[in-house]
């Protein structure tokens, strides 16, 4: 019995070895039992071992070859828009804001009123009545069917300067060369001599007529080749004559009345005409001049007067009052034997008011 005791006792402690090498040592007084972890935990490890395994099969296996993307084909539309980039946010530029202004406040004037003439007139076919019109204060006296307003100006005659421009023709001077025999005739062949006048008149008195001053300078030019000394034959050189007479004196305008047509003048004064004759070869011109006086009239015929558009359009654009046209003679006097210039004057012109 105590053989077979100690067998028992023997093979107990065999088989607890055994298990203890086969098993987890586990702390007393734990004992180790199945439960879900251990579950889980072998799916898990069955789960790798498959996925290793197909990996390994995909990897022996031959690659499939992948579908050729044809460029030339359209590509889809949601693809392009999926790699279409967001814009990046916009960022608003802060704005200064506009400087406050105050309103401008404008006082209002109440609007005229109307006033009706108690007498209503009407034209000779009837349908047109005359009434009184605002503008009528400022010389509104007409508006016609195009709506043109037609006013009354005030015409101002207190003007007192004038200004002459004149052209007319006088007797060669007598005028005798070196060589005693030729005349100025003869070397500046012609018996006219031109002239052209510019005359200023200052009228302070107005009462009856028009009286002032008047001054001015007159042109008188010509030309010709000379003469030998000896025998008086033509030269080759060539002469030119120039003399300026300046004025100073006195003029009357028999003018009345506003717009006159007509009005007659008559001047007089003296007189001082310098001479200058040049030539062409080089030499020195010879000057001299002689004294002088003159004395005239003429009659003059007002423009203006005949137009009431063409006056207006003169003393409004131009500033001139009268716009004259004048049939002019005079007759110049000198005091110098050598150069005598006694002749008379005719011509006409322009005169201007202003």
């Amino acid at each position: 019995m105590k053989i077979i005791f100690l067998l028992l006792i023997a093979q107990l402690g065999f088989a607890s070895w055994v298990y203890a090498q086969e098993g987890a040592p586990q702390e007393a007084p734990y004992v180790q039992d199945e439960n879900e972890f251990d579950v889980f935990s072998n799916e898990g490890a069955m789960s790798e071992e498959a996925d290793a395994a197909g990996i390994e099969n995909e990897i022996s296996k031959p690659g499939e070859a992948k579908d050729v993307i044809n460029l030339n084909e359209a590509s889809d539309k949601k693809i392009e828009d999926e790699l279409i980039l967001e814009e990046d946010n916009k960022v608003a530029i802060p704005q200064e804001a506009a400087p406050y202004q105050e309103p401008v406040v404008e006082e209002v004037k109440p609007a005229q009123k109307i006033r009706r003439s108690g007498k209503t007139t009407r034209s000779a076919k009837g349908g047109v009545e005359y009434i009184h019109h605002p503008q009528a204060e400022k010389g509104l006296v007409l508006i016609t069917k195009e709506g043109a307003y037609i006013y009354k100006t005030e015409e101002s005659n207190s003007y007192k300067h004038s200004g002459a421009f004149r052209f007319g023709t006088m007797d060669a001077p007598q005028i005798t060369a070196a060589d005693g025999t030729t005349t100025f005739a003869q070397m500046y062949s012609g018996s006219q001599l031109p002239v052209i006048s510019f005359d200023f008149d200052w009228q302070p008195f107005q009462g009856f007529g028009k009286l002032g001053m008047q001054t001015g300078f007159s042109l008188m030019f010509a030309s010709g080749n000379g003469r030998f000394a000896n025998d008086g034959q033509q030269a080759e050189e060539k002469y030119t004559f120039i003399a300026v007479p300046l004025n100073l004196g006195l003029t009357y305008r028999l003018e009345i009345w506003d717009r006159q047509w007509l009005a007659p003048y008559i001047s007089g004064g003296g007189t001082y005409i310098g001479v200058m004759e040049m030539r062409d070869d080089g030499k020195s011109p010879n000057i001299v001049g002689t004294p002088g006086a003159y004395g005239g009239g003429g009659l003059m015929f007002n423009v203006s007067a005949v137009s009431r558009e063409t006056r207006y359009t003169l003393r409004t654009e131009y500033g001139i009052q009268n716009l004259w046209v004048s049939a002019d003679f005079k007759y110049l006097k000198t005091f110098s034997e050598d150069l005598d210039f006694s002749s008379a004057i005719v011509g006409g012109g322009l005169v201007l008011d202003y």
